[in-house]
């Protein structure tokens, strides 16, 4: 990346991108190879049209690690960061410059500590907390607009109103 101030800009480039067209979440699944069972993973990712595709093509290249895939069902395509060494340098860059994620960094960062402490049944508890923390971060109501039957305007789709 070059300079300190070229690394700023590009922190802060990907932070408004990931405020606006990301996803910071924790991967709570089951695992064969830790004793418990389970493991826990912090996962970023970016989407756009597949038209936009050299965007995210442009991300993975400057990051040096991760995934585009495209989705042919909805036009879209994604990039998806695994390597939790990469995550973590990510999320150190951006802390300064996120502000809608900025408490799903904040999750993430505690399980990345935590994970550093080591796996026992009470700190994968406190993992499991945070994945669903930051999984209702995530997973929000959609607010209706304009209901198309009775033109009325207030309710969520989920809430029944």
């Amino acid at each position: 990346m070059g300079s300190q101030q070229n690394k700023d800009s590009f922190y802060a480039y990907v932070a408004g991108f990931l405020d606006g067209d990301g996803c910071i979440a924790i991967r709570f699944e089951k695992s064969k190879t830790c004793r418990l069972g389970f493991r826990a993973r912090v996962r970023i990712s970016f989407t756009q049209h597949k038209q936009k595709r050299e965007v995210l093509d442009y991300l993975c290249k400057t990051i040096g690690s991760g995934v585009v895939s495209e989705y042919q069902h909805n036009n879209m395509a994604e990039y998806t960061i695994y390597d939790q060494v990469i995550i973590e340098q990510l999320l150190n860059g951006l802390e300064p410059y996120l502000i809608v994620k900025a408490d799903h960094l904040s999750f993430a960062k505690k399980l990345i500590v935590l994970k550093r402490t080591g796996y026992s049944s009470d700190s994968l508890k406190e993992m499991h907390n945070l994945f669903k923390e930051i999984r209702s971060l995530n997973n929000y109501p959609k607010t209706i607009l304009l209901d198309p039957v009775t033109t009325d305007n207030k309710g969520t789709r989920y809430s029944g109103t």
